[in-house]
């Protein structure tokens, strides 16, 4: 009874994703706030770092994770008179079917349905640009919850240094956007996976997939093989009109509606409730500050 008044109070936990099947894209986009960072958007930081890479002649590009189209669009309108190459990657069928319908020079673009961890371990194609904008740590998350954390950890390390050494050409780039798992956004979430995978037990400390990624990125830097910098942003905040939109958006966004048919629903929806208390202004919106970092990997 407790789940059924659940269900009618919130419509939207009816909808249910999969590893393999994410939300639909047109919702994604729906729930997707801007993420604003030092004024720029997410998107806008990205088209910065293109701008000198635009002069290029044939690039060949590889975005990991590429969802609903939304850096993939960036990357299209920076290179339109140009030649280039772009593989887009994602689990979902439902986002690449998107992108296919999206974007019309196809002639440029090649579709794969793969995880994208997998997909570079398997991967004998060499790019001048490699790009993921948030997506690549659930890839690796997956990984670390299907392997555990010290085999998944030396799987993907060594997945990303061949991705360094024999994917990425000379003078090529690699562009990351990782979330912080410190920051007010994404620390109640933290808490709440770590109720379900053991790779979440220290919510005190960054991610499973930032620590390694810093790991084997500062090796390779002081093997000679990359020079790399990482930049920490704090973002503007985040606003909600509801603690319901709030709700939505945590459970089926950043959840990605993993709780939706959960036991534990109803406590998490408690703590999510008692948690934006905190971020509640007088007048009943939701205010929470994201944060990410910014990783720009040159291949020497």
């Amino acid at each position: 009874m407790i789940n059924e008044k659940i269900y009618k109070k919130y419509p939207w936990l009816n909808i249910t994703t999969s590893v393999e099947e994410y939300i639909k894209p047109e919702y994604y986009d729906h729930l997707l706030k801007d993420y604003i960072f030092n004024g720029n958007t997410d998107l806008q930081i990205f088209d910065d770092f293109l701008k000198p890479l635009s002069t290029k002649k044939n690039l060949k590009a590889l975005e990991l994770g590429c969802g609903s189209g939304r850096s993939t669009k960036i990357f299209l309108n920076r290179f339109r008179k140009k030649e280039f190459k772009l593989t887009l990657v994602d689990l979902s069928s439902k986002m690449l079917h998107f992108c296919r319908n999206k974007f019309k020079d196809k002639s440029s673009l090649n579709f794969v349905k793969s995880d994208s961890v997998e997909f570079l371990e398997k991967s004998q194609d060499s790019y001048d640009l490699i790009f993921s904008l948030w997506s690549f740590s659930h890839s690796v998350h997956q990984i670390l919850i299907k392997k555990g954390l010290d085999e998944g950890r030396a799987y993907v390390q060594e997945v990303i240094r061949k991705m360094i050494e024999r994917n990425m050409t000379s003078n090529s780039t690699f562009f990351l956007i990782h979330f912080d798992s410190l920051s007010d956004e994404q620390k109640i979430l933290m808490k709440q996976w770590k109720k379900t995978y053991k790779i979440y037990s220290d919510t005190e400390s960054q991610s499973p997939s930032k620590l390694l990624i810093d790991q084997i990125l500062k090796k390779l830097q002081e093997e000679n093989i990359i020079k790399f910098e990482k930049s920490h942003y704090e973002g503007k905040e985040i606003i909600y009109s509801s603690p319901e939109e709030a709700l939505e958006t945590f459970l089926n966004f950043h959840m990605e509606s993993y709780f939706n048919e959960h036991p534990l629903l109803p406590k998490i929806i408690d703590k999510l409730l008692d948690y934006f208390k905190k971020f509640t202004d007088k007048e009943g919106f939701i205010r929470i500050c994201p944060g990410c970092f910014i990783y720009k990997v040159n291949k020497k």
